[in-house]
């Protein structure tokens, strides 16, 4: 009973990295490499759904395109085992786009993904794929894979450390795949972190919740 509770309160923790955390949760988040940015603010209004505003940027040269999004995520399916859990989410949502890769314009977007996980208190691995609609310019994708280890084994409400590898492809901007060794760490309701890929760009992450 012991270990099943100390589990649970790690993963109580370790929720705020994930689309929908808790009922009434709020989360702010900034995803950032040169290439590629995620800027969320969501409210999770139960346990399955959140909703919010989002912010992304596809970066090719000195050119952008950004999107702005009402995003709508969905708790689809968990799985709580003795010593583990994995999830798998749906996300959808509607915007515009400002596109700057040919003649600068800005028109209406579409979004939907999917993203997955699997943890334990040592061992983590996730997915996810985003696709983005714009009918008046291309369509553009984004599709991400981590991996990663906890060298130790922390107390509920001490700073977790995490090691990962990140594996991400955006193929209509950058037809290769950018490896990205990186730390993260938790600390209450407070998750960030830092790294940079083996072509040298810089990655800084943060999430918080309330």
């Amino acid at each position: 009973m012991t270990q099943i509770f100390i589990f649970l309160l790690f993963i109580s923790a370790t929720a705020l990295a994930h689309p929908v955390i808790y009922k009434d949760g709020t989360a702010l988040s900034s995803f950032n490499m040169p290439s590629y940015s995620e800027n969320y603010l969501m409210h999770s209004y139960s346990t399955h759904w959140s909703t919010g505003l989002g912010h992304l940027r596809f970066t090719k040269g000195k050119r952008n395109t950004e999107l702005g999004l009402v995003k709508l995520n969905h708790l689809l399916w968990r799985k709580n085992g003795e010593d583990y859990q994995s999830n798998l989410y749906l996300h959808g949502g509607v915007g515009i786009v400002d596109h700057e890769f040919s003649p600068r314009n800005t028109r209406e977007a579409y979004f939907a993904g999917v993203e997955g996980d699997w943890e334990t208190r040592t061992l983590y691995t996730s997915f996810k794929h985003y696709q983005f609609h714009t009918p008046a310019f291309m369509d553009l994708n984004m599709t991400q894979g981590r991996v990663g280890v906890s060298p130790k084994l922390s107390d509920a409400g001490d700073l977790q450390t995490w090691l990962m590898l990140q594996a991400m492809i955006t193929p209509e901007t950058d037809k290769s795949v950018i490896l990205t060794p990186l730390v993260r760490f938790f600390y209450h309701n407070v998750m960030w972190e830092m790294g940079s890929s083996l072509r040298g760009e810089w990655m800084l992450n943060f999430m918080a919740h309330y």
